[in-house]
């Protein structure tokens, strides 16, 4: 089966038992009947598609990727991250202050399970094991041909929306108080 055959897709919420702990490749699509906010859901109707983002699970397994970072917020996954701030949540101001590390921001504990319920009531992913020898390169021809959404690297159609609201969000983690929009 296709990574992004219509087939391959599960619901986000019924993932957790059945995720390999191999590397590989996933798909993030919206359901057709949830929506993003705006300006994302009508950019996303003018890319005549659902997948909102393609990953790599090519350092972790795609079950501590997608359960771990991605779709159960227990990391700092770059998916998380976007669709969390393109649903208007920010990270707590000053979180990062002082990091090392200060893009990798997170958003507050009942934030988190916000995105997380979003998540599951409105995604389906698809997932491909691979040798993890192929999956960075899969990824890139994947992104590069499909263009999909909260994709910032490899995309061709990067939204600059994205850019600046992710600006934003590590702003105020790094305690910034004016945001960048």
């Amino acid at each position: 089966m296709n990574l992004l055959d219509d087939g391959s897709f599960r619901p986000a919420s019924g993932i957790n038992a059945i995720v390999p702990d191999e590397f590989g490749v996933y798909a993030i699509r919206l359901r057709s009947d949830a929506a993003l906010t705006e300006p994302f859901q009508s950019l996303l109707e003018d890319r005549a598609t659902r997948v909102i983002y393609v990953g790599q699970a090519e350092k972790q397994t795609l079950l501590k990727r997608l359960l771990g970072n991605e779709l159960r917020a227990r990391g700092n996954g770059t998916f998380i991250r976007s669709i969390g701030a393109v649903l208007g949540y920010r990270p707590p101001f000053g979180s990062l202050a002082g990091r090392a590390r200060a893009q990798n921001y997170s958003f507050a504990p009942t934030d988190r399970m916000a995105i997380v319920d979003w998540i599951d009531s409105s995604l389906d992913v698809s997932w491909s094991v691979l040798p993890q020898s192929e999956v960075h390169e899969v990824e890139v021809a994947l992104i590069r041909e499909h263009t999909p959404l909260l994709n910032l690297q490899h995309n061709p159609r990067a939204l600059p929306e994205l850019s600046l609201l992710r600006a934003e969000c590590r702003a105020i983690a790094r305690g910034i108080s004016t945001p960048v929009l």
